[in-house]
């Protein structure tokens, strides 16, 4: 037993099985009129169940499977009953308890964590599951044979309807992330249901300058190619990019080809640089400003 569990045993020691069976009864028959208490209640019986039948699983992948539902659905309950009913703990009933309530939770997703790395089969395993159970039963007894029933007699009837709405809210927040697909599932069903349009561009698409939506098909990097705009080279010379906004004529768009000198103004061009002046070799030995070799 850890420092941590001696200090808790001495402050609320375990009780025994008549005493939460009876506990059991008194909160059942109180949530009968209390109808915010019943999921929580219910939730209670379900996580026993589960813990259950992770011990009681006999391969590997059942008990690993068992474990993570039991982790899914204590971790939509804590976070609910942290959110929305230890605070009103806290403020009608006792700040102690509440403290205990948040620190217990934190001790039991620990222990769940560490349950993780353990080999499924081994006995290591059982008595971290069995350690876990305990600990849950304790916890589960204090709310229900104390703490809830306090809440219950404290609190405003407005106040029961608001945390009734709000637990059910939160749970369902983290019980469905938990059943939700895949991230890849979900990438690929998204995927799927975008079409395509009669040019082969995606139809969430917006049309840019150099990507316009005039049944012209594109070149791989989404310009026009120059034969397009009847000039020689290809979409390595650098078609001019047609503005989508004005719309051409296919007579003007042969005239573009023409125009521009006739390549976009990009690879064609002669290299204007070190040694080089347009198309010529710079003369050997002279000023690269005084002119080329063919002057």
């Amino acid at each position: 037993m850890s420092f941590l569990d001696r200090i808790a045993a001495t402050l609320a020691p375990a009780a025994s099985d008549e005493a939460r069976a009876q506990a059991r009864r008194d909160v059942q028959a109180l949530a009968s009129s209390e109808r915010w208490l019943a999921p929580i209640v219910d939730q209670h019986k379900q996580i026993e169940s589960l813990v259950l039948e992770a011990i009681n699983a006999n391969t590997p992948d059942a008990r690993i499977s068992g474990m993570r539902e039991l982790a899914a659905v204590l971790t939509a309950h804590s976070m609910a009953e942290e959110a929305v009913i230890y605070p009103d703990i806290s403020e009608y009933d006792s700040k102690t308890h509440a403290a205990m309530a948040y620190e217990e939770h934190a001790m039991t997703k620990v222990q769940l964590a560490k349950l993780e790395k353990i080999e499924p089969m081994s006995e290591e395993w059982q008595e971290k599951l069995r350690h876990i159970e305990s600990a849950l039963q304790q916890h589960m007894y204090q709310e229900e044979n104390s703490w809830l029933p306090a809440l219950a007699a404290d609190l405003p009837d407005a106040e029961k309807d608001r945390i009734g709405a709000r637990y059910t809210e939160e749970y369902g927040r983290y019980r469905s992330g938990a059943e939700r697909s895949p991230p890849s599932a979900q990438s690929t069903s998204h995927a799927g249901a975008i079409g395509m349009d009669k040019t082969g561009l995606p139809e969430n698409a917006h049309p840019t300058q150099a990507m316009p939506h005039d049944g012209r098909p594109g070149a791989p990097d989404g310009v026009n190619t120059q034969a397009q705009f009847n000039a020689t080279d290809g979409s390595d010379a650098g078609a001019p990019y047609p503005n989508p906004h004005t719309g051409k004529s296919d007579a003007e768009r042969e005239d573009m080809g023409n125009t521009v000198m006739g390549h976009g103004g990009q690879s064609t061009i002669g290299y204007h640089g070190s040694g080089r002046l347009g198309d010529r070799k710079l003369k050997p030995e002279g000023n690269p400003n005084s002119g080329s070799s063919g002057d």
